[in-house]
Formats: C-alpha cells, structure tokens, sequence
C-alpha cells in the first residue's frame, strides 16, 4: 500500500522538476550582465591659450619732461585709460605671447618755461609668464611704446605736438574671475626718447619724456 502511495507522488516530482528545468537553464544562460560602470569624466583644465581683449584704467607718476638743452624739467603725473589686445600660447605652466594697447592720457606737468602734456599712448610688447596655480599668470612684458605729447611755452602761449617713439617694460598679474573673464594688475616703466618741438622762444626745444604707470584691467578670452 505505501509503495502504491509513494510512487505516483515520485513520479509527480519527477515531472514537475523536469518541467521547470529548462525555465531555470534560460535563466542562467539568459540572464544579462551587470551594466558597466560609467566612465569617470574630468572637467577639461583652463588653460590661458587664445586671443584675449579688455579695458584698463591707470596713473602715471613720478615722470619727467625734460629740455635737453637747459636740463629744465616738468614733473608729470595723471590718469589714463584705455584698451588693450593680445594672444597667449600655453606650454605646461608656461605663456608666452604678444600684446597691444592704446590710452588716452592726460598726464602732464609744468616747469618755468614751459607745460608738458600726453595726450593719447601705446605700445607693441612681448609677454611671457608662468602660471601658479591654473587660475593665476604671472609675467614680464617689453617692447616699443610711442606717445603724443603736447609742449607749450609758458611765455607766448605757442604750443607744437610730435610722436616720440621709445621702450616699455614691466611685470604683473593676471587672475581669471571665470573660465573667460580675468582681471589684470600691472607696473610698466617707459621711456620715450626724445623728439624736437618747433618753439622758437623755447632755448633748443629738443625733449624727452619718461614715467611710471600702475594699472588695473578687466579681460575676456576667447
């Protein structure tokens, strides 16, 4: 009796592992693989290559105009403001590149012969630098510089103006404020030479002019 029992209740068994054996078999040759993990990604690094352009605002001190002739001279000093343009390359923490920049200046000054005043300057330089952090360039700069200066003699009230041509050089910082915008400090010295000025009741007119200048910028890369 029991084995009349048992063996149909076997044979059922059999039957329903049989049954579910291939279900479980697609499961385990089915089954899909776990997604691959996303790949980490890396915010590119800000580099100080391209083009750039931006204003500036500035003051002239501790300059002279001088009368070569007499060694008669006018302290100078006053504000300028202007634009100013350039190109970087970037090689590891160093930039190296060129710039330009225009002013319109009212630096002057007088002397007991005569006035001295500059109204508009620019110069073509050479800048290379290195970076301290990503965000940060330190450089020097140099090149030419030219100036338009006005001479007035103090006696008649005649006044001629010429373009002196010189050299500039300096050093400052730029400092990015975002990925394009950067804000710059700067000194520069410059000289411009001499040139002669047509005053005839000036003795020899022949001057020349020099100053310092510290300046602050505002810049976009592009």
């Amino acid at each position: 009796m029991n084995n009349r029992f048992y063996r149909p209740a076997a044979l059922a068994l059999g039957v329903a592992v049989l049954a579910s054996a291939p279900a479980f078999a697609a499961d385990v040759v089915y089954q899909e693989p776990p997604a691959p993990a996303a790949p980490m990604e890396f915010a590119p690094v800000n580099t100080w290559s391209g083009p750039y352009a931006g204003v500036s605002l500035g003051y002239g001190f501790n300059g002279e105009t001088r009368n070569r002739a007499t060694n008669e001279e006018a302290e100078t000093d006053g504000w300028m403001g202007g634009a100013f343009g350039g190109f970087n390359m970037q090689n590891g923490s160093f930039v190296y590149g060129a710039e330009a920049d225009i002013n319109y200046s009212r630096v002057d000054g007088e002397a007991t012969t005569f006035d001295s005043r500059s109204t508009v300057d620019g110069s073509l330089r050479a800048r290379a630098g290195v970076t301290v952090t990503e965000d940060i360039l330190l450089y020097g700069t140099a090149g030419v510089a030219a100036e338009r200066q006005r001479i007035t003699d103090v006696a008649t009230g005649d006044r001629d103006t010429n373009v002196a041509l010189g050299y500039t050089v300096g050093a400052g910082v730029d400092a990015k404020l975002t990925d394009q915008v950067f804000g710059r400090l700067e000194y520069r010295y410059t000289d411009y030479g001499s040139k002669d000025y047509a005053l005839p009741g000036v003795n020899g007119a022949d001057f020349d002019s020099s100053n310092h200048r510290v300046s602050v910028g505002l810049g976009v890369k592009f």
